[in-house]
């Protein structure tokens, strides 16, 4: 019985669908990191700060009026200085920023911690970009999970699309292109497959057909439960 499994993987790689219904056939905890670096890059984005901004050593400071709560179930909720942010973390503008923000080293220790002590509280299904290698290298379960940058790109233009965003194909795929490189060569805990992790290529399978193929990896039976309690993050 796995109690604790990470999932990584590049942007539009499907760890977020794929985590959330494992996690909610398991019984588990699902908790997608992303969204805090989401909801950092949102309140950098409110006070008007840019890449040029990130780049001038000053992230600290900001990060000083900061406060996330998150509210664990079937999809985690969000909370920015108690405002719901779930649905203004998935804009476009967050798209293109929050690499800059997430390769920043103070923004992943400010973080880091704080995902752990969650992610262990409770069996758990976690999904990032350095849950394997940072946040719980001990964990029973490490997927990586993959795709063609034009098939995750054709992923996330879908979602906007659903969501009422126009955003022209071309410049998904090219921030999903930007995203890749500055995940990976960043030197904060980049983006990089556990050497321990299964590696699944989701570019021709159906959500469900990955979703069965870890369920079989991870589990035998179900012990878990739901969880509707809300963690003080920061």
């Amino acid at each position: 019985m796995k109690q604790h499994i990470a999932i990584d993987g590049p942007a539009g790689a499907g760890k977020s669908t794929v985590a959330r219904l494992l996690a909610w056939r398991l019984g588990y905890l699902y908790l997608d990191t992303g969204a805090f670096y989401r909801a950092v890059t949102l309140h950098f984005l409110e006070l008007g700060l840019g890449k040029e901004d990130l780049e001038r050593g000053e992230i600290a400071r900001f990060l000083q009026s900061v406060r996330i709560d998150i509210c664990p179930g079937d999809e985690t909720r969000i909370f920015l200085n108690g405002r719901d942010v779930s649905r203004d973390i998935r804009t476009p503008e967050v798209d293109a920023l929050v690499s800059y923000v997430a390769k920043a080293p103070e923004v992943r220790n400010f973080l880091r911690e704080v995902q752990r002590r969650i992610a262990l509280s409770r069996p758990s299904v976690v999904e990032g970009r350095d849950i394997g290698t940072v946040i719980l290298p001990e964990a029973d379960l490490k997927v990586f999970l993959t795709a063609l940058p034009e098939v995750r790109a054709r992923r996330r233009w879908r979602e906007l699309a659903l969501r009422g965003k126009k955003v022209d194909y071309k410049v998904v795929l090219k921030n999903v292109l930007e995203r890749d490189s500055i995940d990976s060569q960043r030197s904060c805990a980049p983006l990089q497959q556990a050497q321990d992790a299964v590696v699944v290529d989701t570019s021709h399978l159906t959500v469900e057909e990955v979703v069965e193929k870890l369920y079989i990896m991870a589990t035998e039976e179900n012990h878990g439960g739901s969880c509707g309690c809300l963690f003080r993050v920061l």
